[in-house]
């Protein structure tokens, strides 16, 4: 069975905020690192701890997507030749 497939930019922007609920539940509000980066943009950095966290729980997220509902992106770079 084929993998459905959905836009590059959904399936990020669905695990993002999957995974930015999640370090809010863990760290509160204190998982930014004080200030934006970009002021103009509103951009902001993560402290180390919450950007180690983002990581392992957006794999852990994008692999439960993959293997249990069967749903990917449309261009995973894995099956690039």
């Amino acid at each position: 069975m084929s993998k459905h497939r959905i836009p590059n930019e959904k399936w990020m922007e669905f695990i993002d905020e999957v995974v930015t609920q999640m370090l809010e539940l863990e760290f509160g509000e204190y998982y930014k690192n004080t200030g934006f980066d970009n002021v103009e943009d509103k951009t902001y950095t993560l402290t180390d701890e919450a950007q180690d966290f983002f990581n392992e729980r957006y794999d852990e997220v994008e692999t439960l997507l993959e293997n249990t509902l069967d749903i990917t992106n449309d261009k995973p770079e894995y099956y690039e030749s």
